[in-house]
């Protein structure tokens, strides 16, 4: 998945869920390390992959995104929730690019919402 096509899907689901354009975005590019994981806790977010290696799994409730097992029907770019990316290779580091999508919270001030 390309950025613009995670910004297009992220806007779409904000709308669909009354965020409307209550929302900020986050890109993050992580590095990890032969066999290392990483989870994101990101409980009312979404969490899309960017062009992932061929070695990232990826996996949260939403489903799992994994290349290297080809018993899966359908792979997930978007994912919310608890999300645990893995490094599957036992040599190679490798580059992780997310965009993370981050509801505005409504706070109460002097009596404003």
């Amino acid at each position: 998945m390309t950025e613009g096509l995670a910004i297009e899907i992220a806007k779409q689901m904000m709308h669909e869920q009354g965020v409307n354009d209550q929302y900020i975005y986050r890109y993050r590019h992580f590095q990890l390390a032969p066999l290392k994981e990483l989870e994101l806790k990101g409980h009312n977010e979404l969490i899309l992959l960017i062009r992932p290696d061929e070695q990232v799994l990826a996996y949260s409730k939403a489903g799992i995104y994994n290349v290297q097992d080809s018993t899966i029907n359908e792979m997930q770019y978007i994912h919310r929730g608890v999300v645990t990316i893995v490094n599957q290779s036992k040599e190679q580091f490798i580059q992780v690019k997310i965009l993370q999508v981050i509801p505005k919270l409504n706070t109460v001030r002097n009596g404003r919402v």
